[in-house]
């Protein structure tokens, strides 16, 4: 299917009234355009909200990039002119909330793609309750989030779900029967992910011969390391996100270990930050597309050429996530909250990562793939 076929659609004869207005630039903390209105006069906005700063802004700006280039090419394929509002959280869950305060009680936003990380996608899907606005986060990992109401639903698969899969790729594919992990303690997103790996390639037969942990801030690993050194495991589970995979890595590199170290879809994006790609070659990671996809490849070479960066997995799930969403208000005819919920809740949605579908819990059902970092580049692995 080509990306053309994906943008044409019906939403046109929804928002075809009142356009008046520009698209959103995507380089500020705070991002709107005008407003479009529907035919029953009501106005369609689409609200997000990220990290666009600090740590983990990478994730963020895609995230935040994502939705407005699937605004800008919905509007453009069909005559419309959607309203994009987005705020700057810092990664901080109680910002994260106040920006949901805004853009329901400031923006009267239609509907929320975001966040983008889980603790805020957590907060935000439990304080979004006594409005019950239609959310979809894009790539909000944690099982709780969709847990936090009816009205919460994601575009990516959760964080049990992808370490089961790696867990199980590890022993059935890789052939290991030992196990290492190294993860940090106090971050919900890698603690999950070390749980539900440890479990799940247990039950299969492997065991996991030594467990690391460390603080988030923390940058030598050495400690930890020299007992996984000593362990001598097949794999090393390393679940935390892309600057500390980068580190660790390195060290690991230094230390002559010799595992295949493995991890879960933080791992996207390491590359921008990683001193030498040699460091992290061999690398497995779950993704949410394959790099070799030609509609994926498609799209993201038309995003490097708008926003100068190349797209990591969270721009492509934003791009995902926010033309679903269009679809569902499309179906539902309407504004209203409940009525853009229970189409969620039934679509069949088509888009650049393949088809879609939510089960009861608002959680999508779809495939994944396999990473590997070769020669400085990602690529399917076995490619």
């Amino acid at each position: 299917m080509k990306l053309s076929n994906i943008l044409k659609g019906g939403l046109a004869v929804l928002l075809a009234a009142s356009m008046v207005g520009c698209t959103g630039t995507s380089d500020t903390s705070t991002t709107k355009t005008d407003a479009t209105a529907s035919s029953d006069g009501s106005t369609i906005a689409i609200g997000s909200f990220g990290p666009l700063e600090g740590d983990y802004s990478v994730y963020g700006i895609a995230v935040n990039n994502g939705v407005d280039m699937a605004i800008k090419d919905y509007n453009e394929a069909n005559g419309t002119d959607v309203k994009f509002v987005s705020y700057d959280t810092k990664g901080d869950a109680t910002e994260a909330v106040n920006a949901f305060n805004k853009l329901v009680d400031e923006d009267k936003v239609t509907a929320i793609v975001g966040g983008t990380l889980s603790g805020e996608s957590t907060a935000v899907g439990t304080a979004s309750q006594a409005s019950g606005i239609p959310i979809i986060t894009p790539s909000g990992t944690a099982k709780d989030i969709t847990l936090t109401g009816p009205n919460v639903f994601r575009g990516c698969y959760t964080d049990p779900y992808q370490a089961q899969t790696i867990a199980t790729f590890a022993y059935d594919e890789l052939g290991a029967t030992t196990a290492a992990i190294l993860y940090n303690t106090s971050d919900d997103y890698s603690k999950g992910l070390m749980e539900n790996f440890k479990a799940t390639f247990e039950e299969k037969g492997g065991t996991v011969v030594t467990t690391e942990g460390y603080a988030t801030g923390d940058v030598d690993f050495n400690t930890q390391l020299t007992k996984i050194a000593a362990a001598d495991a097949d794999v090393l589970f390393v679940p935390n996100y892309y600057k500390d995979d980068a580190l660790i890595a390195k060290q690991a590199k230094a230390l002559g270990i010799d595992s295949t170290i493995i991890g879960g879809d933080g791992w996207d994006g390491v590359l921008a930050v990683v001193e030498d790609p040699a460091d992290i070659e061999g690398v497995i990671f779950v993704n949410h597309y394959s790099p070799d996809d030609e509609v994926v490849s498609e799209l993201t070479t038309r995003y490097k050429d708008t926003y100068g960066v190349d797209a990591n997995a969270f721009a492509v799930l934003a791009y995902d996530t926010t033309m679903c969403l269009l679809q569902a208000i499309e179906e539902a005819g309407s504004t209203d909250s409940a009525a853009i919920i229970e189409k969620l809740s039934g679509i069949s949605f088509d888009g650049v990562l393949g088809h879609m579908e939510f089960d009861e819990n608002g959680d999508p059902i779809k495939d994944l793939s396999y990473i590997t970092i070769k020669d400085g580049q990602y690529v399917t692995y076995g490619k």
